[in-house]
């Protein structure tokens, strides 16, 4: 569950048209260029609008490892729209329509509407154009690939039966709540290469940047559209090098783990004993005020504890919150299990109509106020499921296969050597 924002600051920017090499009567001159991908040039004032967008839009902190895996993000994305462009007006791929349900998913994610995000990034200058041009390419590549492939992805029902079977004879052992982060390797010469990059974004995951946005931006894994979230696993639905670490890791820890397909980041953000089968949920409001550094010197944490103390009833809470002007939700609904560990030990013991304990990030101070709980056996994963993951998890190989076909005849060149060497830089992609 995504924490609610109360704030969402940013600085403009300006992102400028790409500029074609060939229609240049000059010869080109590399001031300002990082990269030039199939004659498509990336510049400084480019790269610096795409940081802002992702500290703005996915919380990230700008620092030069972000950069660098940033300016991956947008070689692999010229070089996807280089092959999809030629189906436009053929084929359907990453409709208006679909387009707009992606970008509505990352309002939902901020708590607002489509409508309020969109007057949000413009007032703060994003080019709202280019930022749903990302999504389009995103959405594209990945029916370009199950278009293409689709005749090739096949689970018989021995298969399916097999796997549920060792889900079931499991359903007693210990399980564990998810996310999950995939880089693949289809050569054995960027393998170090990789692995580099993979560490590199495991450490911005312990710099407390959020896992599922970077799951969104930089995973390759199908399941990246939600962030990564794989939900609750048993063991034998996932590689044994994966279960092997997920048994050995603590709650809250990230890990990277190899296998023969590549490397994966797992977070562990939470861990069910065994025997355990229910889940719990909540239906809620959050009060929000900001910090008292953000909120000109009040002191707003003695004023949400004086709330607290005079009116403990979670309606009554709410009401008074609204009269004098804090910050206050909609009705809300989640799994206490998928929780973060802080929230989740915030609301646990928070019984109906009570207020949980006060939670604090960089911004602001939540009270959670629980409307609603109850308790909920967990259903066992259906063939339709396991039938889902497995597919997702074979186009995912073809992706990879036919990413690296189309990165072996493009045509990069790194120009800023503050990024190293095409070579080095293009093995990570």
């Amino acid at each position: 569950m995504n924490k609610f924002l109360l704030l969402l600051c940013g600085c403009g920017a300006v992102v400028v048209d790409h500029i074609h090499a060939k229609d240049l009567e000059q010869p080109v001159k590399y001031e300002g260029i990082i990269a030039i991908v199939n004659g498509e040039i990336i510049t400084v004032l480019d790269l610096d609008d795409q940081v802002k967008i992702a500290v703005l839009v996915y919380g990230m902190k700008d620092s030069a490892e972000l950069r660098v895996e940033i300016l991956k993000n947008m070689i692999t994305e010229k070089i996807r729209w280089g092959l999809l462009k030629k189906f436009v007006g053929r084929v359907d791929w990453g409709s208006k329509k679909d387009v707009e349900r992606s970008f509505a998913s990352i309002a939902e994610r901020h708590n607002m509407k489509s409508k309020n995000f969109s007057n949000l990034l413009v007032s703060k200058g994003i080019n709202l154009k280019a930022f749903k041009h990302s999504i389009r390419v995103n959405l594209s590549w990945i029916e370009y690939v199950k278009t293409r492939y689709g005749e090739n992805v096949n689970l018989t029902e021995r298969e399916l039966e097999a796997i549920l079977k060792n889900i079931k004879e499991n359903k007693e052992k210990e399980s564990f709540l998810v996310s999950r982060m995939y880089f693949p390797v289809t050569d054995s010469s960027s393998m170090k290469a990789m692995k580099d990059r993979v560490y590199t974004i495991n450490r911005m995951v312990s710099q407390n940047t959020r896992f599922g946005e970077l799951a969104r931006k930089f995973s390759k894994s199908p399941d990246a559209g939600n962030g990564g979230d794989l939900g609750w696993i048993r063991e034998g639905q996932l590689s044994p090098e994966e279960d092997f670490a997920l048994k050995t890791m603590k709650i809250g820890e990230a890990r990277v783990v190899q296998n023969s397909r590549g490397f994966y980041i797992l977070q562990l953000r939470d861990k069910r004993e065994a025997g355990k089968d229910s889940i719990t949920h909540l239906r809620f409001v959050q009060v929000g005020v900001f910090r008292p550094e953000y909120a000109n010197g009040q002191d707003t944490w003695s004023l949400i504890n004086q709330l607290k103390k005079h009116y403990p009833n979670a309606k009554a809470f709410i009401d008074q919150a609204r009269t004098i002007g804090c910050s206050v939700s909609g009705l809300q609904s989640a799994v206490l299990e998928t929780m973060t560990p802080e929230v989740r030990k915030a609301v646990e013991h928070c019984p109906v109509n009570g207020l949980s304990q006060i939670i604090s990030n960089e911004q602001a101070l939540f009270i959670f106020c629980i409307l609603d709980r109850r308790e909920e056996k967990i259903p066992e994963p259906t063939l339709d499921d396991i039938r889902n993951q497995k597919i997702n998890e074979k186009f995912g190989i073809f992706s990879d296969r036919e990413f690296f076909e189309l990165k072996k005849w493009a045509d990069i060149k790194i120009k800023d050597e503050r990024y190293g060497k095409t070579s080095d830089f293009v093995s990570q992609l």
